[in-house]
């Protein structure tokens, strides 16, 4: 993942957006986490799991997007 700054940013930005907004941003999400490597992916998934702001980014998203 990106560091810093960068994820500080981008958390801010998911944590702010309207559902609207994540319903149109989760799919391109998930399809750029879908064109890692399986190792990438892995590791996003377990930096996602061991983030609790991550996780709760990424719940929230989903809750939208079910």
């Amino acid at each position: 993942m990106v560091a810093g700054t960068n994820i500080s940013q981008f958390r801010t930005l998911l944590n702010d957006a309207p559902p609207e907004d994540l319903v149109t941003i989760a799919p391109l999400l998930f399809n750029r986490i879908g064109t890692l490597g399986q190792s990438q992916q892995e590791s996003v998934i377990q930096e996602i799991q061991r983030d609790p702001e991550a996780r709760r980014v990424f719940e929230k998203i989903k809750s939208f997007t079910h």
